[in-house]
């Protein structure tokens, strides 16, 4: 057989990041405080660059007093409103990301993807330890099945508070009982199975399913009192610092205005006695034209990021105005790869854009990150979002017959009726995070 050797040409679109992209990407997945560091050590570290200090932290303080306030007597006339809590507060002691991720480098043969995905789930947890993020999104970001994100979850669940990483009351409370050897035998099927009868106290009903003694259930009862519904929370101490938002939107004659947050910023400058010595003095321009390229790549890092943080927060509240009226419950679906496509850049710009960066609106101040989510399409081609398809999985289950109660593929059919594309197995999720019992522990007995 003979052989033969041919050359052909191949066209093809590659896409390479330059310097100053590699270096404005990493700038951009700086929260505020990181900035300000990372400013500090460039400025240090650079003698071409100079940096005036911001604002004086009396004024600061004052600044912040004052947002707070202001925040604090607007959001009080908002009922049931979450994302106000925060209350621009954050501990100065260790925090549960910084011991989340200090258990994580101790974790042995993870790749690098596995660990990015981990870390990605410890930065999505919200300040009860819970996660809040959906493995379908996380599966589309970092292009692995959802069964390897599952696995990955696993592994941060096994970290201590244990509890933390659950997606929900009942997932955070076996998670304890999992680590605890001296759980009572029927710990875990009580709070998988009757969480809700023994809150409404109804240990004699359980007690004659199980046929066991009353005091049997009181005293799992009492155990599962002691367990913690919210992990995160003895990180909580006494000391604490303001959270320095890196947007603030505020309403002006009915509109809001968008600006990015640079007071608290050193303002940096170039020193022209370098310049005009780089000119002069052969034998350090070598050495000074590389410390001026680097002061340039920081200022045109900081310019994009800014610019890019701009570009987000202003698609995402074209979307999310109704917020500012309605509450989270007005929240439209929205995912990383709707912004993205919206400004024609990759998903993980976007991603870094809104890792820990917080937003200040008339209405409280919180996560950038918690504007974004998913939603259902309807036969009509629109896409309802996931809190409202709760609201009327929730609705449905209020009004059904309390002695016949729908089972989830009843209710998947009832919505399919109203046009929304839903499975059964996503009627189970929605429902039982809300914590509602499937449908044959909901008939009254």
């Amino acid at each position: 057989m003979a052989l033969s050797m041919n050359l052909q040409q191949k066209l093809e679109t590659k896409y390479i990041l330059n310097q100053q992209q590699k270096h404005s990407l990493e700038i951009l997945k700086y929260s505020m405080q990181e900035l300000v560091d990372y400013i500090h050590d460039e400025v240090n570290a650079n003698p071409v660059l100079e940096a005036e200090a911001p604002l004086s932290e009396e004024k600061q303080f004052i600044e912040l007093a004052r947002l707070d306030r202001n925040q604090y007597e607007k959001s009080k006339a908002v009922e049931h409103e979450q994302f106000d809590s925060l209350n621009l507060l954050r501990s100065t002691e260790e925090s549960l990301e910084k011991y989340l991720t200090g258990q994580l480098s101790m974790v042995k043969n993870l790749t690098p993807l596995e660990r990015q995905i981990i870390l990605f789930y410890i930065h999505s947890l919200n300040s009860h330890g819970y996660l809040e993020c959906d493995m379908n999104e996380v599966a589309e970001m970092f292009t692995v099945p959802i069964s390897k994100c599952e696995e990955l979850l696993t592994i941060l669940q096994g970290f201590e508070p244990y509890g933390v990483g659950a997606r929900n009351l009942k997932e955070c409370l076996l998670l304890q009982i999992k680590h605890q050897k001296n759980a009572p035998e029927l710990a875990e099927v009580f709070v998988q199975l009757h969480l809700e009868e023994l809150a409404d106290r109804r240990f004699l009903h359980i007690a004659e399913q199980y046929q066991i003694p009353e005091e049997t259930v009181k005293n799992i009862f009492s155990f599962i009192q002691q367990l913690n519904p919210y992990p995160a929370n003895e990180f909580d101490t006494v000391r604490t610092e303001h959270i320095i938002p890196d947007i603030i939107v505020e309403e002006f004659h009915g509109e809001y205005i968008i600006r990015i947050n640079e007071s608290y910023l050193p303002q940096i400058s170039i020193n022209t006695y370098y310049d005009e010595l780089m000119k002069t003095n052969e034998d350090v321009k070598g050495y000074l034209k590389g410390k001026f390229s680097d002061a340039m790549l920081l200022l045109k890092g900081i310019e994009q990021r800014h610019e890019t943080l701009y570009k987000v927060t202003k698609i995402i509240l074209e979307k999310q105005q109704a917020i500012f009226k309605h509450g989270l419950k007005a929240l439209q679906p929205l995912r990383l790869k709707d912004v993205a496509k919206q400004m024609d850049v990759h998903e993980s710009t976007v991603s870094r854009a809104i890792s820990k960066k917080y937003i200040q609106t008339p209405k409280g101040t919180f996560p950038l990150k918690m504007l974004l989510m998913r939603g259902l399409k309807m036969n009509n081609g629109s896409t309802e979002s996931t809190i409202m398809i709760k609201e009327k999985i929730k609705s449905i289950i209020e009004n059904e017959n309390i002695k016949k109660p729908y089972s989830d593929q009843k209710i998947a059919n009832i919505l399919l009726a109203e046009g929304i594309q839903i499975a059964r197995r996503t009627v189970a999720k929605y429902r039982e995070e809300m914590g509602i019992l499937q449908s044959t522990k909901r008939i009254k007995r």
